[in-house]
């Protein structure tokens, strides 16, 4: 028996003789399927599962409830949390990563007035989670897709102050330097 072509019709087949597999080490290797999730992973747990949080605003500001939820998906290798801030009937979602390139935590947040960031954290450090990165904030929704909105620096730092306690002490900064900050203290509910 030989290797070669044969046409049919317009199609070409290879033919290979019985038992003429390549030799294992020419064969590609590939990860374990599936994958298992990144062990740091595990460092976001005091997230999981359903919250109500607490928002002290700024000064001048109003105060207000978030109720969050967060879950395990992609086999855990991202954790989704999904959030609704009240009174405005806020809707935004969370999806933290490890990024195992650059060796950190990663987060996207999205909502459903239209405002995103890209958020990183390095991991704890002397027992808090600190995520820093920009946000498109829209100011005042609209339904147009064009509305008035500003670019700021936010930082996310999340300390765990118990089992089902944790609290997360943000910090806006604006373009012309000014700071606002509050903080949300959760509780599993």
């Amino acid at each position: 028996m030989h290797t070669g072509l044969v046409a049919v019709g317009l199609v070409a087949l290879a033919v290979t003789p019985v038992n003429a597999e390549p030799e294992a080490a020419d064969k590609p290797s590939r990860p374990a399927d599936p994958l298992p999730a990144p062990p740091q992973m595990r460092a976001l747990d005091f997230l999981l599962g359903s919250y109500r949080c607490d928002y002290t605003p700024p000064p001048g500001s109003k105060a207000a409830v978030m109720h969050l939820t967060t879950k395990r998906v992609m086999g855990g290798h991202y954790y989704y949390t999904d959030a609704t801030l009240e009174p405005g009937r806020l809707v935004g979602r969370s999806s933290f990563g490890w990024d195992p390139v650059d060796g950190k935590f990663i987060v996207q947040y999205h909502d459903n007035w239209g405002s995103s960031a890209n958020y990183s954290s390095p991991g704890w450090r002397n027992g808090h989670l600190v995520f820093k990165g920009p946000l498109s904030q829209v100011v005042t929704p609209s339904a147009t897709g064009k509305t008035d909105g500003v670019n700021m620096d936010v930082v996310d730092d999340y300390q765990v102050l118990g089992p089902g306690h944790f609290k997360d002490a943000t910090s806006f900064t604006f373009p012309d330097g000014t700071t606002l900050r509050g903080s949300y203290d959760c509780h599993r509910s």
